[in-house]
């Protein structure tokens, strides 16, 4: 007779999960089905993805005998005071403990840069590669960044690991914050567990390049003239000036002739680009040219001219 009962229950379970309702069986706490777009409408019922997931601005202090979950948070230089690279993702493991609560949970993360804070400043995904959506909240005058990542059903015991990827857009020293709360009412289930100050130093160097250079006689004077290629190899915007060109020789050096170099400066974004032709006059200059790109506070960059 229960093996019948049993058969019959997972019959039913099985037309359930086929009209569109997800039926949680018994078991150690499973991860919400993703949303399927296509697939026919998903009913209210408690605890699926598609109910709303209460709004929690920033992370909140908890009193320990209302601790349900313990949350432990590892990444990459963790209490070394490592420095982070710009544009390089970076993995954070948080591992999730707990017993004796039951219902929907979600692992909120919450993000702060010292320099303020917008969406694009971190791009974090997990599971699947699924992105974090990221809200902007003002908190003591100050933006903060929010984003609902892992949900899942607790039927009573928890013990899960869940993965992050984590890559810095933008310079400047972040702090992330990853805390457990009911899904449903917004209260918390864990004590937030945060990391030091993460530093993204600002880094690199301008690339610049000679496309060509020849002498060239105008109205009687005779310029060396370059085309000059730059690309912004810094991880921020940074500024090609071309005041800061000299062309030396055996003899002397020389500035660019700015009545005859259009150009000045630009601000280029990273990985930017730009050409222009910069006219040195030729007046006390020898052989053996050497370009240099001379800009204060930076090591000089020598610009091959073969």
């Amino acid at each position: 007779m229960k093996r019948t009962n049993a058969l019959l229950a997972v019959a039913v379970a099985a037309v359930l999960i086929g009209a569109g309702i997800w039926v949680m069986l018994p078991g150690k706490g499973e991860d919400l089905p993703p949303n399927d777009d296509d697939g026919p409408d998903v009913p209210d019922v408690p605890g699926n993805l598609t109910d709303p997931i209460a709004k929690v601005p920033h992370a909140v202090e908890i009193d320990e005998k209302d601790v349900k979950l313990r949350l432990q948070l590892d990444y990459p230089g963790k209490g070394t005071g490592t420095e982070y690279a710009w544009n390089e993702a970076y993995e954070f493991v948080l591992s999730t403990s707990g017993s004796g609560w039951d219902g929907r949970a979600v692992i909120k993360v919450f993000a702060e840069r010292a320099e303020s804070i917008g969406a694009k400043c971190l791009i974090m995904t997990y599971g699947d590669g699924i992105r974090a959506t990221w809200d902007d909240h003002v908190v003591h005058g100050a933006i903060h960044l929010s984003a609902d990542a892992v949900v899942w059903i607790s039927n009573g015991t928890d013990d899960r690991t869940d993965r992050f990827s984590v890559l810095f857009n933008r310079t400047g020293t972040f702090g992330l914050t990853f805390q457990a709360f009911d899904a449903d009412t917004g209260d918390p289930l864990s004590a937030p567990v945060s990391t030091g100050q993460m530093v993204v130093p600002e880094a690199g160097s301008m690339d610049i390049r000679a496309l060509s250079g020849v002498e060239e006689v105008i109205e009687n004077d005779t310029f060396y003239v370059v085309i000059i290629n730059a690309t912004n190899g810094w991880n921020v915007r940074h500024s090609m000036d071309a005041a800061y060109l000299v062309l030396s020789s055996d003899k002397g050096e020389a500035l660019v002739d700015v009545d005859r170099t259009t150009f000045t400066a630009q601000l280029l974004e990273p990985g930017q680009s730009t050409q222009f032709l910069a006219y040195f006059p030729m007046e006390d200059i020898g052989g053996d040219l050497e370009l240099i790109y001379a800009e204060p506070g930076q090591p000089p960059v020598t610009v091959s001219l073969e």
